[in-house]
């Protein structure tokens, strides 16, 4: 089992698979192998935290062998506050540029040009990434001026250490506070990295992308992999999404498959586990997104009520879903890194003085067993913790699966109360 040491002491993040859903991720392992703290898989013991509910799930009687077989120290430096963050990314923004490419992929989302200028998107740079960085550090107080913010990171060369960024190269979405301070950004890559997803019977397994390969006629990509399992190493090539047995070597049977898929699209941009680097987390950042219209009349640390009521403020998962959403519905929106991660928007919300929360998940919530489980959790939390309305946004699949769909379509959802 692969490891990193977290910041809570006696924990470890998990970043091979983990022993209770199958998953890479977010779930953690105590140091004793006894308890996992796993994001996917319900349990009756659980408790909510800034990146969402975790149930405990006790190994003792399950997985008694779990070996910690790589265990990755981490050195992040702490993430700076949000105002410092604010500064250290604006002044980025005015070193970077959009591409042609992301402009067009923009514009397919039905962002005008004027709105794309607005909500400042940007593409991380692919090529000379420290010159950028280098132009950004002059700009800012000292040499150390890029301590604590996620994304940079020193790196050594030839002739000493020097200030880069990290990560996919990809579209970058900036996340704003109720404050009009950017205090991070999503990544949406342009190529999601190759993963390997196992299952079955299999034990203990490990799987790495050795080399990726041209596409083959069809679009799909491929990539020579290494499976290691008890011990014994297989070599093979893989197609994206066609699934290939594993065979058990002495009896021949077969016990489970692999097959390979693209990773995620959206990642936060963060420089976590690098040479003074920062993780993205602790906490998460929310994005809150008014209509484009505002944007100019938006002043850095004022909040949005003085601008458009926020007693009724909706909620769905991701950056660039929120601000398509709020420019044709014309409501503030919260976009959270995912439904379960509600807790983050709590105390934001309280701020805004708002009255009415309205969840708009996607359209397949009702077909996918685990959004539909955050979205009673969300619900839970809600009439536990505040007075607010809690009220959720509906559409058939068939009009659009994510909110920014649906209304780039033509249609505006239904809206049922959950919590009155």
């Amino acid at each position: 089992m692969k490891l990193r040491r977290s910041k809570n002491k006696g924990w470890y993040e998990i970043k091979s698979e983990c022993p209770i859903c199958g998953h890479r991720g977010w779930c953690r392992i105590n140091e004793e192998k006894t308890i996992v703290n796993c994001m996917r898989v319900p349990s009756d013991d659980y408790f909510d935290s800034h990146i969402g509910r975790q149930y405990r799930h006790y190994l003792s009687d399950v997985y008694p062998d779990t070996a910690f077989d790589d265990i990755e120290e981490t050195s992040d430096i702490d993430k700076k506050p949000n105002d410092y963050l604010d500064a250290v990314y604006r002044t980025l923004l005015e070193e970077v540029s959009l591409s042609d490419f992301h402009h067009k992929e923009l514009a397919e989302r039905k962002f005008t040009n004027e709105q794309i200028r607005l909500r400042e998107y940007r593409s991380l740079p692919t090529n000379d990434r420290h010159k950028t960085t280098k132009r950004v550090l002059n700009r800012l107080t000292d040499h150390d001026a890029l301590l604590g913010v996620p994304g940079f990171y020193e790196k050594e060369g030839q002739f000493g250490s020097f200030w880069t960024m990290a990560g996919h190269s990809g579209m970058m979405i900036p996340s704003r506070s109720i404050y009009n301070e950017i205090i991070g950004f999503q990544i949406r890559v342009d190529q999601p990295p190759l993963e390997m997803n196992f299952k079955g019977d299999l034990g203990h397994i490990e799987g790495r992308i050795i080399k990726e390969h041209e596409k083959d006629e069809s679009g799909f990509r491929k990539a020579t992999c290494e499976i290691i399992k008890n011990g014994r190493r297989l070599v093979g090539e893989l197609t994206e999404k066609i699934q290939q047995g594993i065979y058990d070597s002495a009896t021949g049977k077969l016990v489970g498959s692999v097959t390979l898929t693209q990773g995620q699209k959206y990642y936060w941009w963060s420089s976590s586990n690098k040479n003074n680097g920062s993780s993205i987390g602790t906490p998460l950042p929310y994005h809150f997104s008014l209509p484009s219209s505002l944007m100019d009349k938006w002043n850095y640390n004022d909040t949005p009520d003085r601008l458009i009521d926020c007693s009724e403020v909706w909620v769905t998962e991701g950056g660039l879903k929120s601000d398509r959403a709020a420019d044709v519905l014309l409501r503030p929106f919260f976009g959270t890194p995912g439904l379960n991660s509600f807790s983050l928007i709590l105390e934001p919300l309280k701020a805004l003085e708002c009255k009415h929360v309205v969840i708009a998940p996607d359209a397949d919530v009702t077909i996918t067993p685990q959004v539909e489980r955050a979205l009673g959790q969300c619900a839970e939390f809600f009439a536990v913790n505040t007075d607010m309305k809690l009220s959720l946004a509906m559409w058939d699949l068939s009009l659009g699966k994510g909110i920014d769909n649906l209304v780039n379509n033509g249609y505006i959802p239904q809206v049922t109360t959950l919590v009155g």
